[in-house]
């Protein structure tokens, strides 16, 4: 039996934060966030002095997703009900006005944004094909689009602060390459290994930048090391020079002078995020910084002059804390926290763990337990639990310390959680994710399983006890657990997950055709090829269908361009012809994200319902007040009437 426990809303760990991309203008006179209006994430905009009066400057139906400051112009992206085809809209703060860049249908990113240049853009737009980015000049006050780069070759960009095109990012199956635009097009001014290339997609700060004297290139290369190394290419010479490595794990971010564009700090994330300076004068900072607060440390905006910072603290047990930094001062003032619901709440601590792999692969782990469990607060629980192993996509991508929704939610429910950073996993060096390409339903598994029998092996859980639980890579691994390991776990949760490797490259996004080689290389094979083909059906848990035995939720959004919902269809229906229960759940209005709260908070009702079917812990009742499109396309558990 569980212990008695204080439940904690699902719409309070569930909700947008009330503070989200906190950003200050160049200037330093304003401050600008993304918060809720009317229940979706629009822009937010006060002056520094007076941020607390700050209202809402955008009122989109859509959530926005990402922003940028100009001298006078607040840029800011969405899509429409999560199709990933983002459109760019403008705030000009001298008139009020708002303004339409790029039309809706394609997908626009930004490829420089310049202080010297405050009126003027480098985006990439596929309005010509929907495969590749053209690269446009966007006078921001006449709108007019100007194609200065007709692109049928490269990835990302970069650019010099006059906005010149200087450096196009190739990436095939053998890494990347950067190619100066400017010169001799077939001059590669650098190289960087695949594993390189995979980072750069999920940390996109990691394509780096030229420096404004247009002498150099940053970027983060592992060529000649396990892990990546902050690298300085001279564009004259091509020379060289290694600025800074961490043995243990890759860099995972720069900071970057808003004056010079050269490197003044780089980050690495083994267990936790630790940044390593480059010059006396940001050293004091970080010295400063790390005085204050415990909590890791993201340095979220700088003004031009790079005298006042935005600083956030992350920590594993509440919400971020947001400061403004004076540095000239060594001052720092308190704005607000990301989620002020969540301060009324004790919620518990995230433990890294290494796990050892059966051939000997270290894989960083995170344990969270419940509270009442956590005694010490160590990570040892007086008693056996439940478990529900937590399995993040990509796969190369990697779990995180800090406050993970996802595992307050389950250990407030009575519930240990562990996530496992397996082969494939990005941060960790090239060896460990070099070891996981072509291990899909292979390798990759087998570390979830070592995971599972460490648990059991550590009386953190039994046998009995395991529930796998995943989205998209997480929710392909969950099938592959109740199909091909179906002892394993007691029951299953897929969000957005493929069934079918052969289908889910058939309907890739087109705009991954300029990394289509790299994804091949991850996935261990030529879907093209009559080998690649068997290989894919062989690792595909749709083939296996008749084998589960073990109760199985599903959820998908029906316009996920990643992972087609075709791919939780055809799960379902061949669940069904084996007379299979399973539990169905549709968003109409979602992606390959439940970006909604309602939505969000509608699902993990489903779940938080399914799991204590099978694991017994504790619910909250359901909302019926909870606005979500969520519809129950089947339901053999009776989960949505709980």
């Amino acid at each position: 039996m569980l212990l008695p426990n204080q439940l904690i809303p699902r719409h309070t760990i569930w909700a947008d934060p009330d503070k989200h991309l906190v950003k200050t203008s160049l200037d330093g006179e304003y401050l600008s966030f993304l918060a809720p209006h009317h229940g979706i994430l629009n822009l937010w905009l006060a002056t520094t002095k007076h941020w607390q009066k700050a209202k809402a400057i955008t009122f989109s139906e859509h959530p926005i997703r990402d922003y940028w400051w100009t001298r006078d112009y607040l840029l800011y992206i969405h899509d429409q009900f999560g199709d990933e085809n983002w459109q760019l809209k403008g705030y000009q703060l001298s008139t009020g006005n708002f303004i339409e860049y790029t039309p809706a249908g394609f997908q626009v990113s930004i490829i420089r944004v310049s202080h010297k240049m405050p009126t003027k853009i480098l985006i990439g737009l596929n309005k010509r094909d929907r495969h590749y980015s053209d690269v446009y000049l966007l006078d921001l006050t006449s709108k007019a689009l100007t194609c200065v780069y007709e692109n049928h070759t490269y990835w990302e960009f970069l650019a010099d602060e006059d906005l010149n095109l200087k450096i196009g990012i190739k990436v095939d199956g053998l890494g990347g390459e950067y190619h100066d635009l400017l010169g001799d097009t077939s001059c590669i001014v650098a190289r960087i290994a695949l594993h390189d290339a995979a980072s750069m997609y999920f940390y996109p700060r990691l394509k780096l930048a030229l420096s404004n004297d247009k002498q150099n290139l940053y970027l983060a290369q592992s060529l000649e090391s396990n892990t990546s190394t902050l690298m300085r290419v001279d564009l004259n010479s091509l020379h060289c020079e290694a600025l800074a490595n961490d043995e243990m794990a890759d860099i995972c971010d720069v900071l970057l002078c808003p004056i010079s564009n050269t490197p003044l700090a780089v980050a690495t994330n083994y267990e936790r995020k630790q940044w390593r300076t480059l010059t006396s004068e940001i050293e004091r900072d970080f010295q400063y910084l790390q005085g204050i607060d415990n909590g890791d440390i993201e340095v979220l905006s700088q003004t031009a002059n790079n005298e006042t910072w935005v600083v956030g603290f992350i920590h594993d047990n509440g919400p971020i804390t947001y400061y403004l930094y004076h540095r000239k001062l060594a001052q720092l003032i308190h704005l607000f926290d990301s989620h002020q619901a969540l301060k009324q709440y004790q919620f518990t601590k995230m433990h890294a763990r290494i796990i050892t792999a059966r051939d000997g692969l270290k894989c960083v782990s995170y344990l969270s337990l419940p509270r009442q469990y956590d005694i010490n607060e160590e990570g040892v629980p007086s008693q056996t639990l439940p478990l529900v192993l937590m399995v993040h996509g990509g796969p190369n991508y990697r779990d995180f310390w800090g406050f993970n929704p996802t595992h307050q939610w389950l250990t407030n429910r009575g519930y240990a959680v562990l996530s496992v950073n397996y082969r494939a996993s990005t941060g960790f060096g090239k060896a460990h994710q070099a070891a996981g390409y072509g291990e899909w339903a292979g390798k990759i598994h087998t570390d979830l399983l070592d995971a599972v029998a460490w648990a059991i092996q550590q009386n953190i859980t039994t046998a009995d006890k395991v529930a796998i639980m995943g989205k998209s890579f997480g929710g392909y691994s969950t099938l592959v657990g109740l199909t091909l390991t179906p002892e394993t776990f007691c029951c299953g949760v897929d969000i957005v997950g493929p069934s079918n490797l052969l289908t889910m490259v058939q309907h890739f996004p087109p705009y991954w055709q300029a990394f289509q080689g790299a994804i091949y290389e991850l996935l261990g094979c030529d879907p093209n090829t009559l080998e690649g083909k068997a290989y894919l059906k062989e690792r595909s848990p749709l083939y296996y269908a008749d084998r589960i035995t073990k109760p199985l939720l599903i959820g998908h959004g029906a316009n996920d361009v990643r992972v087609k919902q075709e791919e939780s269809d055809q799960m379902v229906n061949a669940m069904q012809l084996n007379k299979v229960p399973v539990t169905y759940a549709i968003f109409p209005d979602e992606g390959h994200q439940f970006v909604h709260p309602g939505n969000r908070m509608a699902f993990y009702a489903l779940a938080e319902s399914f799991l204590a079917k099978t694991l017994g812990g504790q619910v909250e009742p359901y909302d019926n007040k909870v606005a979500t499109s969520m519809v129950v396309k089947v339901d053999d558990f009776g989960l949505s009437s709980v």
